[in-house]
């Protein structure tokens, strides 16, 4: 078994970064488990609380993993009272791959199917977070997903709307010409292609900490991370299960990072318009796209908490 305490330094490194109220202490740190799915040893990070009414489903984005979620968000909403988990998924943080094809609907199916096993096997109250691209990858599990009573979310993006699809790649006004063309290798052997997210995507937006820019980077857990070109096909088209007109599962927060320059309010905007939930926004001040500003992280907790006593 992998796991961060052994086998990653990263995390400590950006940790040491963030506002000592938020750096996650020694004798505070997530208990690490293994979920097998699919053949896959899913890396987990929990905080226990069996008098929790709800259970916190962290998922990561393809720039971090799950621990670097636990540091900036997971451990303070466990200091409140609730559970909270965070799941590697494939090809991120501990989470050991053993399957030859991994596509972005397997994202989805494993998210799906742990949060459906951990409901029933110890029931509470789902509550769905994402960060990044994990904002809109809770929102397309949560269709599938058997009970959901709110999803909270950095940003929420349809990558299959053309502008929002230019604005968070790497080189804009190429993506009428690298889709298609993704999508036909996706019917060769070089679907299987890995592919840096670093090389495709804005990652150098990924914080507004130069120095935990630098270590993230270089992190192969997280913003140093490869995927296959077939994921990545599949995350620039995936069409919403249910679209937001017509979404009415539970109640939306997005937490918009003020200083965001990998995905502004407006590409949630465009995502998102004519959803038919409660859809709330709340901005996150001075926050960067992984926000690690003091002010940022402390609203990041006091919205989430208020929304999901709403609930």
């Amino acid at each position: 078994m992998k796991t961060y305490a052994q086998d990653n330094e990263a995390w400590k490194q950006v940790n040491a970064l963030l506002p000592e109220s938020f750096q996650i202490k020694a004798d505070n740190l997530p208990h690490e488990e293994i979920w097998e799915w699919n053949g896959n040893k899913m890396h987990i990070d929990r905080y226990s609380n069996p008098e929790s009414e709800y259970r916190l489903f962290l998922h990561h984005g393809v720039g971090t993993n799950g621990r670097q979620l636990m540091m900036i968000f997971g451990h303070k909403m466990a200091d409140l009272g609730y559970e909270v988990v965070a799941m590697d998924n494939l090809g991120y943080g501990m989470t050991e791959v053993t399957q030859k094809n991994v596509t972005y609907s397997d994202w989805i199916k494993a998210f799906t199917d742990f949060v459906n096993y951990e409901t029933k096997r110890d029931y509470k109250k789902p509550i769905l977070y994402g960060l990044s691209a994990g904002g809109m990858i809770t929102y397309h599990a949560s269709c599938f997903i058997e009970e959901v009573y709110g999803i909270i979310g950095m940003c929420f993006l349809k990558n299959d709307n053309k502008i929002v699809g230019e604005e968070t790649s790497k080189f804009k006004g190429t993506s009428w010409m690298v889709v298609p063309a993704m999508k036909k290798l996706t019917q060769t052997p070089l679907r299987t292609l890995m592919v840096p997210m670093k090389s495709v995507s804005k990652m150098t937006a990924l914080t507004n900490n130069p120095d935990a820019l630098k270590i993230m980077m270089q992190d192969s857990a997280s913003g140093g991370a490869s995927v296959q070109l077939q994921f990545l096909s599949e995350y620039m088209t995936y069409q919403t299960p249910i679209p937001v007109t017509k979404f009415d599962k539970c109640p939306i927060l997005l937490t918009q990072p003020e200083l965001d320059r990998w995905t502004p309010l407006k590409l949630s905007e465009i995502s998102m318009s004519g959803i038919k939930t409660s859809f709330t926004i709340k901005i996150l001040t001075g926050g960067g796209h992984y926000p690690m500003e003091k002010t940022a992280l402390q609203e990041l907790v006091d919205y989430a908490d208020k929304f999901i006593k709403k609930l």
